[in-house]
C-alpha cells in the first residue's frame, strides 16, 4: 500500500507541476515552489528505490538551486533539504548497490566520487 501511496504522491506533484506552468506568478515564488517540489519527489524517488532517478532528480534541484541563488539571496534556506535530499540519495544508490554487488567485485565508488564534489 505504502508504495501504491507514493506512486500517487508523486503524480499529483507531476500534475501540480504542469498546472502552475500555466499559470502566471512571482518569478520567485516560482523558483522557491519548484525546489521544495522537487525536494519532496527526490525524497519519494528514494523511498521506491528508484535511486538513479533520484541521484539525477535531486543533482538538478541542487543545480536549480546554485544558478538561482544568487539572484535570491532567500533561497539559501533551502539549500540544507536540497543538500541533505542530493546526499541521502546518494548514500541510498551506495548502500544498495554494497548489497548487490557480487563478492570479488569492487562497489560502485563513483556515488562516493560524486558525493565528495
Amino acid at each position: 500500500h505504502n508504495d501504491l501511496i507514493l506512486y500517487c504522491r508523486l503524480r499529483i506533484f507531476y500534475l501540480i507541476k504542469n498546472v502552475r506552468k500555466q499559470i502566471q506568478c512571482n518569478e520567485y515564488d516560482r523558483i522557491q515552489q519548484e525546489i521544495t517540489e522537487d525536494g519532496d519527489i527526490g525524497t519519494i524517488l528514494i523511498r521506491i528505490k528508484k535511486y538513479q532517478a533520484a541521484i539525477d532528480f535531486n543533482r538538478r534541484n541542487y543545480e536549480k538551486l546554485l544558478l538561482n541563488i544568487s539572484k535570491y539571496p532567500e533561497l539559501k534556506s533551502l539549500s540544507h533539504g536540497v543538500v541533505r535530499n542530493y546526499a541521502q540519495s546518494l548514500h541510498e544508490a551506495f548502500e544498495a548497490s554494497l548489497k548487490n554487488s557480487d563478492v570479488g567485485n569492487d562497489p560502485p565508488y563513483h556515488y562516493v566520487e560524486e558525493a565528495e564534489r
